[in-house]
């Protein structure tokens, strides 16, 4: 008597159903991998902001005995020029003590600071002539620049002594670690920003298909009081 074992292999559709399913639990996991990734990259950049804005302040510490308040340091110039080597992370200044620039990199190997945010991207930061000039004339006495909008219409403004500036997961107007410039944004705020105009825009994070387009850039302001407030404890001066 012999027997026989009954295989069957599977059907289209079976296998059809079998592979939907699979996607399903794929996207059920990816998703939330993918929103703690960009969790992550966010906190990291945060953290890299904080850790340049405690550089700042002991730069110009270190630099407190030359006017008694102390002065920050230039931009990292972008674009090539007789004043100095662009995208090195060294500050960039004059003969005549003044920034080559008043926007650009943060100079990151001058601060001994990583070259770059978790996007691989250098951060931005600007400058008010006033507090990076090597003069004895005291910070803050002409009015500051640059000048950040907390809306989209600029109705709510401050101005402060400096900025720092991460382009966000979508890194558009930076310039990446690998001495490149990303492609430039075409949203209104992330260009205001890219630019290095007289206004920086510091808004919620927005999609790019809600209104005005895509905002993902991370800013941190530096005003003159908090600044002054860290540069003229224990002293005279201010």
């Amino acid at each position: 008597m012999t027997s026989s074992i009954d295989v069957r292999g599977f059907t289209l559709i079976e296998l059809a159903i079998v592979l939907f399913v699979v996607s399903l639990l794929l996207g059920g996991m990816l998703t939330p991998l993918g929103r703690h990734i960009a969790e992550r990259q966010s906190a990291e950049t945060r953290r890299a902001l904080e850790e340049a804005r405690t550089a700042l302040v002991g730069y110009a510490l270190a630099r407190r005995e030359l006017r008694g308040v102390g002065h920050l340091p230039c931009p990292d110039m972008r674009d090539a020029g007789p004043e100095g080597i662009a995208n090195d992370g060294l500050e960039d200044r004059l003969p005549d003590g003044r920034c080559a620039r008043r926007f650009g990199n943060l100079p990151w190997a001058t601060l001994a600071l990583a070259p770059g945010d978790a996007w691989g991207n250098h951060l931005s930061y600007a400058v008010a002539p006033a507090w990076a000039a090597l003069s004895a004339e005291p910070p803050g006495t002409t009015p500051e620049w640059p000048e950040v909008c907390l809306d989209t219409a600029c109705a709510r403004t401050m101005r402060v002594a400096a900025l720092l500036l991460s382009h966000g997961a979508n890194g558009l107007g930076a310039r990446n670690i690998a001495d490149r410039a990303n492609a430039a944004p075409t949203a209104p705020a992330e260009l205001a920003n890219a630019s290095g105009g007289e206004r920086f825009m510091l808004l919620p994070p927005r999609a790019a298909d809600r209104p005005g387009g895509e905002f993902d850039d991370l800013l941190l302001p530096l005003s003159a009081d908090w600044l002054r407030g860290r540069l003229c404890e224990g002293t005279a001066a201010c």
